[in-house]
């Protein structure tokens, strides 16, 4: 009768250990799921805040999009390929832009869409902050960066500089280092650059390829030279 007894509570023993020890790894599960989740939300938390906030965003396929002066239907497309920091280009801006606008490009004969060619790191920069902005503003600023250029070009500090000009057309410090700081644009605006420099051979700023290559002029031209060009063109039409 005790053998049986002692059988028993033998029995009932292991079975309270094998509930005991089931309870115990159910538990430890539970933490250990409970651990991966908040794990995970910290991870999610920590992305979180780790992104650009929703303003301070660069739509890189909007920024990137041609800039152009003129009518968008006009017979004659002028791709002007210019650097930021290029003297040349900005007496084109200064001087003969100018001009060109009132015989050519307000007349309905021509268009001119504006690429970027920077020659060095502050005119990437420059050019990357001019995409940032609203396109409406895009060539008001262009034109203040070129009127600028001496100033802000051979600065201590170029990118303070900038920052300066990004803020007349509406750019805060926190924006202006999120724009420039965005390897997509950055990536992009030097992929189109090398791109230009391969099939149309661009070695120096300012290059105008006149309808994808039919006209090549090069240098800060006098209007006269676009002009030829442009009628050379459309003769006949």
């Amino acid at each position: 009768m005790l053998k049986k007894n002692s059988v028993s509570i033998i029995g009932i023993a292991v079975v309270l250990l094998v509930l005991a020890t089931t309870a115990v790894l159910s538990s430890s599960l539970a933490q250990t799921a409970s651990s991966d989740k908040d794990e995970q939300a910290r991870l999610e938390k920590s992305k979180s805040l780790l992104a650009a906030p929703e303003g301070l965003q660069i739509n890189v396929d909007t920024a990137m999009k041609d800039r152009v002066i003129g009518n968008e239907k006009a017979p004659v497309t002028i791709v002007e390929y210019a650097s930021l920091t290029c003297p040349h280009c900005a007496h084109f801006e200064r001087e003969i832009l100018p001009e060109l606008r009132a015989r050519l490009l307000d007349t309905g004969k021509a268009k001119l869409i504006y690429r970027d060619f920077p020659l060095d790191t502050p005119a990437l920069r420059a050019a990357m902050m001019a995409r940032c902005v609203d396109a409406g503003k895009y060539f008001n600023l262009i034109e203040v960066i070129f009127s600028n250029q001496e100033h802000w070009a051979r600065s201590k500090d170029p990118l303070a500089a900038l920052a300066q000009l990004g803020n007349l057309a509406g750019m805060d410090g926190d924006y202006f280092k999120a724009c420039t700081n965005n390897k997509e644009l950055e990536t992009a605006i030097l992929t189109n650059m090398q791109a230009a420099q391969t099939k149309y051979q661009i070695r120096a700023t300012p290059t105008f390829i006149i309808n994808d290559g039919a006209e090549t002029l090069n240098g800060a031209l006098d209007v006269d030279k676009f002009e030829v060009a442009v009628n050379k063109l459309t003769k006949g039409k």
